[in-house]
């Protein structure tokens, strides 16, 4: 059942879920005479409420009416900063937004084995199989010895519905695999509603890996929707999950008799059959949330509706029960989590007088264990994009800042910095730049006064914000916010390319890693100095390959580039997924880091009847990169780099670079290339042992 407390005196409600059954007790609406006049979904700004169980349902259900009817579209977009360079170890481990949080990953390490969730023909993987064809998701095992080598030693199929391993977590001894059931088309999907989508499972399966070699599962739980994200604070997980509610033998309804007709049926179900539920490792079904434990937009009327629901799960590594889960029954784009809070946030788009009105809501809920809590909401003008949009949020202490933007590259872009704090059951705004003191704009002003630069990153490091804008070159911002209050920008500095993720190194020191442009190639809509000479969307500058930049950010005034180093024709995948990036940090405080490259090539190959024809191929490789300090002072070495090359050249022309990972223990060097190892020595990277 659910379990509330409420807190007089006008603190907001403490709320928490007890976890629900399918004979938990439901509610019944009646049916109605005639059909009312519903209001379109959207994604609702302002405060959530848990209301009682009946407003719930009637929100579900108009939702579900609405979306059966498709007679519109859903408009959804899409403390200190951890360096995560694990200073002090021997060996690299995953990349994190913020200390303290973990995130999943393809690949995880404790020093001695290396988890890698992989995709793998079925064959042979299971006793008594005979498909050839299929493929299945499996873990690959490999111990790591004393001396480097790496072999593996077990091959799971984890659960044997998986489509896809949608990340690991390593939690000492166990081993929690997210795996997705059924890939739906996003595109097919689109208009009924993308991040919703009806009929998709995921399974979450722990493993003792107190032996890694013969692991032994503790639990499993088949749960209903899809996945959005995914953290981890000490021993618990928490899941991000979407579910649509639907009922299957509904048809449009033409007439005014079938609509009333489709909405009374709707009324007449039981609750719990539009519930997600999750089966145990027993076979045993139960509801992941009820109608006590879910959120509804606090100004929602009897005319609203909408049928997603997103459910926020706590499950305890150490001792997996009963799963403890708070829904929202609203609109959710991602989330950014810190160590005691969690933020839900999505973007509503609204078309007034052939403009775009985009209006972005920020949910807050705290969490301590498996307990979560609502806590408040806001909104903010704009939207957070859509690429490492978590990036864009940063809590310290009782403020929450965010970046946003609104416009377009057509008339001109307006990016903004905002603090927030919570006040009662609201997140407020309490300052913003630019502002009426430091009014200068984020991203260059062109001749007409407008921004033409997008935000191509953004990372909050200690008291300072970092922002990339890019149309042909690369704007770096300093943002200081050392008063909160009060912020502003105190430097700037100018190069060509963009950085697309920026990795904190230290208060000196910050690494962008992006791409590179030839400044002598400049659209034609851009004028020498950079700045627009009027938009034409058609013309973009010309990109030349992937690069790396380290910058000396120590005089924040007066930022500046010491080295940075172009691979041609190429990008790397930290661009789009910074968990590809890998650091290490040594004891002579040196940092080790290394980036995936992919680029394609073409050949002429001369067939046996003497014809020419071009074949594509891809060349990936694993560069490498030491920076020689913390200060200023440090320089931006090229180590060389490791390549993935097989016995059979045909072998590596179907596997993505997208995917890669490496991992740095000692001197040791692992490049992982979809489910194959390359092992070779940082000091001596000419020799190279693989695939294994």
């Amino acid at each position: 059942m659910f379990c509330k407390k409420l807190l007089v005196g006008g603190v907001i409600f403490t709320l928490s879920a007890c976890g629900g059954s399918s004979s938990d007790p439901v509610n019944i609406i009646e049916p109605v005479a005639s059909m009312p006049n519903l209001n379109e979904m959207s994604v609702p700004l302002g405060s959530l409420a848990q209301q009682n169980g009946i407003e719930f349902e009637r929100h579900l259900k108009n939702g579900v009416y609405l979306r059966n009817q498709n007679s519109f579209k859903i408009n959804f977009s899409d403390s200190p900063e951890s360096s995560s360079t694990n200073v002090g170890a021997n060996f690299s481990t995953t990349i994190n937004q913020e200390q303290g949080v973990d995130e999943g990953d393809r690949i995880k390490y404790d020093g001695e084995y290396l988890f890698i969730a992989s995709q793998e023909p079925y064959v042979g993987l299971l006793e008594g199989d005979v498909s050839e064809n299929n493929e299945h998701t499996v873990v690959r095992i490999l111990r790591r010895t004393h001396d480097g080598a790496i072999s593996e030693v077990n091959k799971l199929v984890v659960n044997e519905e998986a489509t896809h391993i949608n990340s690991l977590y390593l939690n000492n001894d166990v081993l929690a695999v997210l795996s997705d059931i059924y890939q739906y088309n996003i595109a097919a999907s689109s208009f009924l509603g993308g991040f919703f989508p009806q009929e998709q499972n995921f399974n979450l399966t722990l493993m003792s890996v107190i032996n890694p070699q013969v692991p032994n599962e503790t639990a499993s739980f088949t749960i209903d929707g899809s996945i959005i994200d995914s953290r981890r604070v000490g021993d618990v997980l928490y899941v991000v999950s979407s579910f649509s509610a639907k009922i299957g033998d509904l048809v449009y309804g033409d007439t005014d008799e079938e609509q009333l007709d489709n909405y009374n049926s709707i009324l007449e179900t039981d609750i719990n059959d539009l519930l997600p539920r999750y089966t145990d490792g027993d076979g045993v079904e139960h509801n992941l949330v009820n109608a006590e434990s879910c959120y509804i937009p606090e100004q929602a009327t009897e005319f609203d509706g909408f049928d997603g629901i997103v459910t926020l799960t706590a499950i305890d590594l150490k001792s997996p029960g009963k799963l403890q889960s708070v829904c929202v029954n609203a609109q959710v784009q991602g989330l950014y989590a810190s160590p005691s809070s969690v933020y839900l946030y999505g973007t509503e788009f609204q078309y007034q007088d052939n403009t775009t009105v985009e209006t972005s809501v920020i949910h807050k809920f705290s969490f301590q264990g498996q307990s979560i809590n609502y806590q408040a909401s806001g909104n903010l003008d704009g939207r957070f994009n859509w690429g490492l949009s978590n990036l864009r949020f940063s809590e310290q202490g009782e403020y929450l800042r965010v970046v946003t933007t609104t416009g377009d590259r057509i008339s001109g872009y307006q990016h903004r910095l905002n603090v927030l704090t919570q006040e009662a059951n609201t997140l407020s705004v309490i300052s913003q730049l630019p502002n009426d003191i430091n009014p200068k704009l984020i991203g260059k002003q062109s001749d007409d006064g407008n921004v033409y630069e997008d935000i191509k990153s953004v990372r909050f490091y200690l008291d300072q914000a970092y922002v990339v804008t890019f149309l042909n070159t690369d704007p770096l911002y300093v943002i200081d916010l050392k008063d909160n209050l009060h912020p502003k920008i105190s430097g700037e500095l100018e190069i060509p390319g963009y950085s697309a993720y920026l990795h904190p190194i230290s208060d000196d020191l910050l690494l962008g890693i992006g791409q590179s442009v030839d400044p002598t190639r400049i659209p034609n809509n851009i004028s020498e100095d950079g700045t627009s000479t009027g938009v034409d969307e058609d013309d973009s500058p010309v990109i030349e390959g992937a690069k790396v930049s380290l910058f000396d950010i120590s005089d924040k005034s007066n930022p500046k580039e010491i080295h940075s180093i172009i691979y041609g024709q190429s990008y790397t995948p930290v661009e789009y997924d910074y968990h590809a990036l890998t650091a290490l940090t040594m004891n002579n405080g040196n940092m080790r880091f290394s980036i995936p490259i992919e680029r394609w090539l073409t050949e002429t190959v001369v067939d046996e009847n003497q014809q020419k024809y071009d074949v594509w191929r891809a060349e990936n490789n694993l560069a490498l990169f030491e920076v020689t300090g913390t200060t200023k002072e440090a320089s931006l070495i090229d180590k060389g780099s490791i390549t993935a090359e097989f016995p059979d050249d045909t072998q590596s022309n179907f596997i993505s670079g997208w995917d890669d990972r490496a991992i740095f223990h000692d001197d040791d060097v692992y490049y992982i290339h979809g489910s194959n190892v390359w092992q070779s020595s940082w000091n001596l990277l000419d020799v190279v042992t693989g695939p294994l």
